[in-house]
């Protein structure tokens, strides 16, 4: 006999990643299960701006050719006839881009097309397509139709977004009203489940009662409950025994947590650089670059991104030092054919350590400059700080930074669960606001250097809001000199960052996920429980039972990656991180001004 604990343990081993590369190459074999002599010619991708993110990830350019696909367009651009070459399309199945399929099928662009949409195609747009075509007689152009269900952006085997932009400024806005927010859950939980149907596998779900995280929840249910027998979830044997948990809860649960300054590697590329899709670009005297970060094909990448960055630094130059030692070896070179087969794997190695050279060069200058790590050691506690301490702190020579820092400061300090008087806020608050015109203008170019412009009203909108957020119950109520000397106190302030993250301090929501895998009992945390599998209320025991398999902690709003490397740091490689959209301090705070605009 074998126990439940055995099954899992024989459970498929690949992640969403993996599943969601090899839904894309079927795709790319027009839709069949083996490769085929038609699948194997040539052939054209036709994208739009969503497919191209989902696709960006999981295939560089090299891997697409592989796969026989000669040129990837995009579907809005002014496109060629090119005769006697199929076309594999795939975009999402909006009004614009049915109407552009049906432009293509007019003009006989290619021999055939086969369709794919990132979700389901409704009624409503088939029905306009199929007449479209019949009105220009170009219905035969058509050859084959799918819904992929891959509405989400597999970045790396433990981390995903379903791409959406400006969530938290959505939920929160009153400009929208009830409608706009109840679209924007129903569109969550779509996607959402175009993630389990690229798994296959039917997940059980908790989330916090009450607000968004618990109406996302029971719609992904209610999605789930009708496709049980669909071929998506056809689980046999091993895998029906091997659920994995998804636990959902919303932004609120900890508004700073997208605020902090990271002390890790990628935490770090994230806040200095333009880093999204596994590409980070900067512009470093006057001169822009950009480098792939990609865990799959960059070792050091993937063994040191999660990393404190000053380990950071230090294993880059060890790697470094041991390239130049292999290139350099006499002893090596005297065996010429040892030479030949180790050379590409040298250079390889050698052009991965100058690209993060390059990379923590920037990012150690921007670290410097701004005086972050000194941030980094007001955040670690920021409850204990009163609003003279914060005014002390940004009086202090050392203290750099620009108007988003000392604004990101205040914004963790006002959410940090400390009472603060009226007093004491608008005493904060006229400190980094009350600039004279010339410091204003000063404040917001250094931001716009590195993303948007931040100026002093903006910085008043943002904390007024947040204040305002607070004050009404915003957080879920169930969690209540020389290079040498500057690199000597950028590493011993970092240090402190990496002692408190080796101490595995807890963000809010890691500990809220932690409780839910427990049955939320640790906490005394209300949670909704779904089954999709059980009819009706799900039984007391299992709503309290541990679970012991696979877990998806899903965010809905802004997710970041000091977030998805505290979940990773403590609950390990069962856990899988998504987020509505990944966004940097300076995208959230465009958010928050927004809202800060509509008071």
């Amino acid at each position: 006999c074998v126990s439940f604990p055995q099954l899992r343990a024989c459970a498929p081993k690949m992640s969403l990643q993996e599943k969601a590369r090899e839904k894309v190459a079927r795709m790319l074999r027009f839709n069949q299960a083996e490769p085929s002599q038609e699948g194997a010619k040539w052939k054209l991708l036709v994208l739009d701006e969503q497919a191209r993110d989902v696709i960006c990830p999981l295939y560089s350019v090299s891997g697409l050719r592989k796969q026989g696909v000669t040129l990837h367009l995009m579907l809005q651009s002014a496109r060629e006839c090119i005769p006697d070459v199929p076309a594999i399309y795939f975009c999402c199945p909006s009004d614009a881009n049915v109407e552009r399929l049906a432009e293509d099928c007019e003009k006989f662009l290619y021999t055939k097309m086969h369709l794919n949409f990132t979700t389901r195609l409704q009624r409503p747009m088939m029905e306009k397509l199929a007449h479209r075509c019949l009105q220009t007689n170009s219905v035969g152009q058509i050859h084959t139709l799918f819904d992929a269900y891959l509405d989400f952006v597999a970045l790396e085997p433990q981390l995903f977004t379903l791409n959406q932009r400006d969530t938290f400024y959505g939920y929160n806005s009153s400009s929208g009203g009830d409608a706009a927010i109840e679209a924007m859950m129903q569109a969550t939980a779509h996607s959402l489940f175009t993630v389990f149907a690229t798994l296959g596998q039917v997940p059980i779900i908790r989330a916090p009662m009450g607000g968004p995280a618990q109406m996302v929840a029971q719609l992904l249910s209610e999605a789930l409950q009708g496709h049980l027998r669909s071929s998506f979830f056809a689980e046999s044997g091993i895998e029906s025994y091997a659920r994995p948990l998804v636990v959902i809860y919303d932004r609120s649960v900890d508004v700073s947590a997208t605020l902090v300054h990271e002390s890790t590697y990628q935490g770090v590329v994230a806040d200095v650089c333009n880093y999204r899709l596994n590409r980070c670009s900067y512009v470093s005297d006057g001169r822009s670059k950009a480098y792939d970060l990609d865990p799959e094909t960059d070792v050091f990448w993937r063994e040191h991104k999660g990393a404190a960055f000053p380990d950071a630094i230090d294993a880059s130059a060890k790697v470094l030092s041991e390239v130049q030692a292999h290139s350099g070896n006499e002893a090596l070179a005297r065996e010429l054919g040892r030479v030949v087969d180790k050379l590409p794997e040298i250079l390889q190695q050698k052009k991965l350590v100058e690209q993060h050279t390059n990379v923590l060069d920037y990012c150690f200058s921007q670290l410097s400059n701004r005086g972050i790590p000194l941030y980094m050691d007001m955040e670690s506690d920021p409850e204990k700080h009163s609003a003279q301490d914060l005014i002390k702190f940004f009086n202090k020579d050392q203290v750099g930074g620009d108007l988003s820092d000392r604004v990101r400061l205040a914004a963790i300090w006002l959410c940090s669960g400390r009472e603060i008087s009226r007093e004491d806020f608008d005493l904060v608050l006229d400190f980094i606001c009350g600039g004279s015109e010339e410091e204003k203008g000063a404040a917001g170019a250094a931001t716009g250097a590195a993303g948007e412009a931040l100026n002093s009203d903006a910085a008043r909108r943002i904390l007024s809001w947040l204040r305002r957020f607070m004050s009404v119950g915003g957080f879920n109520s169930a969690m209540a000199g020389s290079e040498t000397g500057a690199a000597e106190f950028l590493g011993s302030l970092l240090n402190r960052g990496k002692q408190m993250l080796g101490g595995v301090t807890k963000y809010k929501s890691t500990k809220l996920v932690e409780a839910a895998v427990q049955g939320g009992s640790s906490l005394g945390l209300g949670l909704a429980h779904f089954d999709p599998k059980v009819r009706g209320t799900v039984p007391v025991s299992q709503q309290q039972a541990p679970h012991e398999g696979k877990i998806i902690a899903f965010c809905i709003g802004t997710g970041c990656y000091g977030e998805y490397q505290n979940m990773v740091d403590c609950l390990g490689k069962k856990v899988t991180y998504g987020c509505s959209e990944l966004a940097s301090p300076s995208d959230f705070l465009r958010q928050l001004s927004r809202l800060g605009n509509e008071m």
